[in-house]
């Protein structure tokens, strides 16, 4: 991907995940502090496991009630991806390429499917552009929502493989530790009323 493009789409992203959009209501933002989004790997020895410390994004409806999104996106610094063992950070780094891109983007496309499990709780079965290291994807995802007055909670898990993005699953001691393709996104995303004007 170019990267004047990508810079490009990155400031887009941000600008309008923070935003007010006065046709469809308040933006609501990710509280960071709040929220959480763990990558899930195994390897030919262990199992392992980052987190993100540092994510953005918004959220907004056509139709909060019914729970009908109009926008979501979320961005995660990928050098904010930390795991408990030793050289996990680095490892996560270099497989990302986070020196030359600093960010994980998603946005969401399309709706497939809202189910109302309860009140104000909502299982979605949907479609979002998710970009890697450049490289963009369409993936299916289902998650739930929760809504409670002024705050939306999302939970969800969605499984990817590496190679899809062009990513070389790492390697350590010298080729003794491989980790597989397979990996696992499980999150829990916050959203409050944004304060932003």
């Amino acid at each position: 991907m170019n990267t004047k493009f990508f810079k490009r789409l990155i400031i887009c992203i941000l600008a309008i995940g923070f935003s007010v959009n006065y046709t469809q209501g308040q933006m609501l933002r990710l509280e960071n502090s709040e929220s959480s989004l763990t990558v899930f790997g195994t390897s030919n020895l262990h199992g392992w496991k980052v987190d993100a410390k540092t994510q953005q994004g918004a959220i907004s409806f056509n139709n909060l009630q019914s729970c009908e999104i109009d926008h979501l996106s979320l961005t995660v610094l990928t050098t904010s991806l930390k795991g408990v063992k030793p050289g996990m950070a680095e490892t996560a780094s270099e497989t990302l390429k986070s020196d030359k891109y600093k960010y994980i983007l998603f946005a969401l496309t399309e709706v497939k499917k809202i189910t109302e499990k309860d009140s104000g709780v909502f299982e979605l079965e949907a479609l979002g552009d998710l970009i890697i290291a450049g490289t963009k994807k369409s993936v299916p995802m289902r998650f739930d929502v929760v809504i409670d007055d002024n705050k939306v909670i999302l939970e969800g898990k969605v499984k990817l493989k590496m190679t899809d993005f062009n990513l070389t699953p790492p390697e350590a001691l010298m080729g003794a530790i491989k980790a597989k393709d397979d990996i696992m996104l499980k999150f829990a995303a916050r959203f409050i009323e944004s304060t932003i004007l």
